[in-house]
């Protein structure tokens, strides 16, 4: 650089530089009489020394200061490029730039970890908040059930007796109960903090947050809500301990020893179930009989003989005793278990039929879905199908919305489940896409919720309204065959496993309450079904 632009660049440099701190401007302020200096030295220049400027005592009012951003960006520019003239210069004369730099990396370091770290205790505040919250809500639930007073009202207080009472009472009821003792662990993904809580960060938030329990705080009252489901959920999974198997019943026979049964059902009045599978036999038995004649091998009341291998079976839910199946052929047929006769056949599928289902509002109704990627709709009053769906990939399941037979839920291969409005069967209403596997059952839970199986070992519970996942269920093994898929009465599911155990889970709950084991070997459950309304459950291996 030339001696002349040395000086220019000097007296640039000058010009940019606060005259009190001799340092480049920042927030460059600029007086009347057009000198600038950096807004934090002209203050406490005119708090200290009066009202006269620095550099040539004119006069000078802070109100009459001016903010010089223009000047600032141009002192930021030249600060920062000196700074990296500075650092090459140490860096080319020795260590000292290179120390300066890895202590920067350091500092940087620190001060990020520690940033993490700070946030994790506010977490841990916020979750510790929400939990005291909780339990305030529950000791005043425990207060009101058992009549013992945890507050001594006339100061306010919480009295140590009476809390040693409610524990006590707390540890000698779940003395009588240690199947709940053993679902302590599984608890952890049934309750959720306070999403109220845990978005608080900062003083004023906080205290925003510890006024939030107030009576008349609507957040407060929809947090003693979910208190309230939650204790229900829980009350509803401790009136079941175990699982305990009641009566076996051979699937084979003298000539075939052993047969797979693909599904499993109750008719409508719960008086018979079925029994369907690769054996091409359809048998009927009387719930009342098989369980109170235990003792003996049950026998079927009806059998009946068909010409293919049979993938699945539901009973009318208006006609008590009309009976669906469907067969590896693509075959849909409809039997009458009274006279035993097959009284309407539709073979319109070109590939093998998984599933078939009746409505359950409209007594005519019947859907069913095939390899050929299709789902058919059928009439009970017509001889031919009234509708064809076309969808992208192999259906393995088809189920009836529960109260609105417009609509249809459908589980295909592509690993998605498809929610249909037959009014407009063009495109799907609603795709569930999660799974990582092809999708073998589609079951409705409640009207805006469906519960789905995949041979990725997982169960989902969808909202339909939105397409979202509001819970994943896993624990049990299913990586290839169909294992059956049963809802309950107080949100239990019942699944089979590859494993060939039968698994019980809550739909709250992540992981299998029960369990139980039909055997070790090469056996698998099949099928699943729950009688309605009860604690009996049907699982065929």
């Amino acid at each position: 650089m030339s001696a002349e632009s040395e000086l220019l660049n000097f007296e640039l440099e000058h010009e940019l530089k606060c005259p009190l701190c001799r340092d480049f401007v920042v927030d460059a302020t600029t007086t009347k009489c057009n000198h600038s200096f950096c807004l934090k030295c002209i203050g406490a220049h005119l708090e200290q020394k009066g009202g006269l400027c620095p550099v040539c005592k004119a006069p000078l009012e802070k109100d009459a200061l001016r903010r010089n951003g223009k000047l600032s960006k141009i002192a930021s520019i030249f600060r920062a490029k000196k700074d990296l003239q500075t650092r090459k210069l140490r860096e080319t004369e020795g260590l000292g730039g290179k120390n300066e730099l890895g202590f920067e990396m350091f500092y940087y370091f620190l001060q990020c970890t520690k940033a993490k770290q700070v946030q994790l205790l506010h977490e841990v505040k916020n979750r510790v908040l929400s939990l005291d919250q909780d339990i305030t809500t529950v000791r005043k639930r425990l207060e009101e059930a058992t009549g013992i007073g945890v507050y001594d009202h006339s100061t306010g207080k919480t009295d140590p007796k009476q809390m040693e009472l409610i524990q006590q009472k707390v540890r000698d009821d779940l003395r009588r109960y240690p199947h709940l003792v053993n679902l302590m662990p599984k608890l952890d993904t049934l309750y959720h903090y306070n999403p109220a809580m845990m978005m608080a960060s900062g003083s004023k938030r906080k205290a925003h947050c510890l006024s939030y329990p107030s009576s008349d705080s609507i957040g407060a009252k929809r947090r003693e809500q979910y208190v309230d489901q939650v204790a229900d959920t829980l009350l509803s999974i401790s009136k079941h301990g175990r699982l305990k198997l009641e009566v076996e019943i051979p699937s084979g026979d003298m000539l075939q020893k052993s047969a797979i049964i693909s599904s499993i059902g109750f008719n409508a009045k719960q008086e018979y179930f079925a029994t369907a599978g690769v054996s091409k036999r359809i048998k009927i038995y009387d719930i009342q009989n098989v369980l109170e004649d235990r003792f003996r091998i049950p026998c079927p009341i009806l059998e009946l003989t068909w010409r293919s291998k049979l993938s699945d079976l539901d009973w009318s839910k208006h006609e008590n005793a009309h009976l669906a199946t469907s067969d590896y052929d693509g075959m849909i047929s409809v039997w009458d278990i009274d006279s035993g006769q097959n009284i309407l056949e539709y073979d319109e599928h070109e590939k093998r039929a998984w599933s078939v289902n009746f409505s359950k509002t409209d007594a005519s109704l019947l859907a069913s879905g095939s390899d050929d990627g299709t789902v058919k709709v059928y009439s009970t009053k017509q001889t031919r199908s009234v509708l064809t769906v076309e969808t992208v990939a192999n259906v393995c399941s088809v189920q009836y919305h529960p109260t609105n037979f417009h609509y249809i839920a459908v589980g295909c291969s592509d690993h998605n489940a498809y929610v249909y409005d037959l009014r407009n069967i063009n495109q799907p209403v609603t795709v569930l896409s999660g799974h990582k596997r092809a999708i073998s059952y589609a079951a409705y839970s409640k009207d805006s919720e469906l519960l789905t199986a995949s041979t990725d070992n997982t169960l989902r519970l969808w909202n339909v309204a939105d397409g979202t996942t509001t819970r994943v269920l896993s624990g049990h093994m299913n990586q290839k065959h169909f294992v059956g898929l049963a809802i309950g009465s107080e949100d239990l599911i019942a699944v089979g496993s590859e494993s060939n155990e039968v698994h019980i889970y809550h739909k709250n709950i992540e992981n299998p309450l029960h369990s139980y084991s039909c055997g070790e070997g090469s056996h698998f459950i099949s099928a699943t079904c729950w009688k309605p309304r009860s604690n009996i459950i049907l699982s065929a291996s």
